[in-house]
């Protein structure tokens, strides 16, 4: 390791020995109130990214019925690809021109279904870990200042483990 990562493991493991023993330093009314703060604060992280979450499923099930839409165009393309078969070789114009809408059909339904599902789980992605950490601060039974600071001390584990190539 070299020496500049070694100082960014001591500052994320100094942080975290600052965070996690605050209850040895400070009164326990003071901890109250900043424990208290810090919890407001998470709680209402929370519950933004709950309800950026109920938005999402709302506008997913908006879009339900054009998702439906899509997957239908996406079966008539198919069908269009399976009817394609039984032309004849002299009508090579009709062929390539019932491919061609085939196709249209298959790309504008998969685009359309791949936009909306992809919006939602997009979504779903950014709350979930956001969701997670904001669960465990606000549930920590030492308070979220110890809790943060014990996310500090793993993300020095972390570090350590990843510059050593463990």
């Amino acid at each position: 390791m070299t020496p500049e990562q070694n100082l960014l493991i001591m500052k994320w493991q100094f942080a975290a020995t600052i965070l996690m023993g605050l209850d040895y330093f400070i009164s326990d009314s003071f901890r109250e109130k900043a424990n208290a703060y810090v919890r407001g604060y998470f709680q209402g992280m929370q519950e933004r990214v709950d309800a950026d979450v109920k938005q999402a499923f709302s506008e997913f099930k908006g879009k339900l019925f054009h998702v439906l839409i899509s997957i239908i165009q996406i079966a008539i393309g198919v069908g269009l690809c399976v009817l394609s078969r039984h032309i004849d070789e002299n009508l090579i114009w009709l062929f390539i021109g019932i491919l061609l809408v085939a196709l249209f059909f298959i790309i504008a339904g998969v685009n359309f279904a791949f936009t909306t599902v992809f919006h939602l789980l997009t979504k779903l992605g950014i709350a979930a870990p956001f969701r997670f950490l904001t669960t465990f601060l606000v549930g920590s039974p030492k308070g979220p200042i110890a809790a943060i600071g014990f996310i500090c001390l793993m993300i020095s584990f972390y570090l350590r483990y990843s510059y050593n190539g463990i």
